[in-house]
């Protein structure tokens, strides 16, 4: 018997990678919609067309198959952190990085919808989780502040709770822009979106700067 087929029968199968990856595609879809209580096992199989076989001999589990879509989630949001900023350490710096994460979240509407749920929705699943794959964000953000606060040009604002604050304002914003838009009148999105890309850029500049962050700590 050749050694290349001893091995394969020695281990467990590759299985088909294209299989694999519509059932992610498929994961992905249905958890966003129906978040990760709402989405069971069947429903993924059968929007992707394999049997619940299948997608168990490719995943395991609910929740392993949840774990490798919130993997995919935060693979997508590497490329929009930016590898330099303008004037490192300065409010600008921190600005820069959030208005990225605005434009991941408006090009990745379904990621979006699925990051906002599972913040909201997932407090049992929270307690046991390993790996927080928002982290890498989180703490990029921190990071910028902590610089700026080391050069005395950001102010004395707590940095993980600054990059949480931001990062939800732009996950229910971005979930809610159609009705926003609706109440404010706007006939074109792209007005709603400008309008809170310039609000949440003078009110992150605002909290940053030295003067108006120790006024907010006294």
């Amino acid at each position: 018997m050749p050694a290349a087929e001893q091995t394969r029968r020695a281990g467990r199968p590759q299985g088909n990678p294209e299989t694999g990856e519509r059932c992610l595609d498929a994961a992905e879809a249905l958890f966003a919609t129906g978040g990760f209580a709402g989405t069971g096992m069947r429903d993924i199989a059968r929007r992707a067309d394999v049997t619940i076989a299948t997608l168990a001999y490719h995943f395991g589990s609910k929740e392993k198959l949840y774990g490798r879509v919130l993997a995919r989630v935060a693979g997508s949001i590497e490329p929009y952190l930016p590898a330099t900023t303008p004037t490192p350490g300065s409010p600008a710096a921190v600005a820069a990085i959030v208005e990225r994460f605005l434009d991941w979240a408006l090009d990745h509407r379904d990621y979006n919808a699925l990051l906002l749920r599972e913040l909201m929705e997932n407090p049992e699943r929270a307690r046991r989780a390993r790996r927080w794959y928002l982290l890498p964000l989180i703490e990029a953000y921190a990071a910028a502040i902590r610089d700026g606060q080391r050069r005395g040009t950001v102010g004395p604002c707590d940095p993980e709770m600054t990059a949480f604050h931001a990062t939800g304002a732009i996950t229910h914003f971005v979930a809610s822009t159609a009705t926003i838009g609706r109440m404010l009148g706007h006939d074109d999105e792209a007005e709603t979106v400008d309008r809170f890309r310039r609000t949440l850029q003078a009110n992150l500049l605002a909290m940053l700067t030295p003067a108006a962050a120790a006024a907010a700590e006294a």
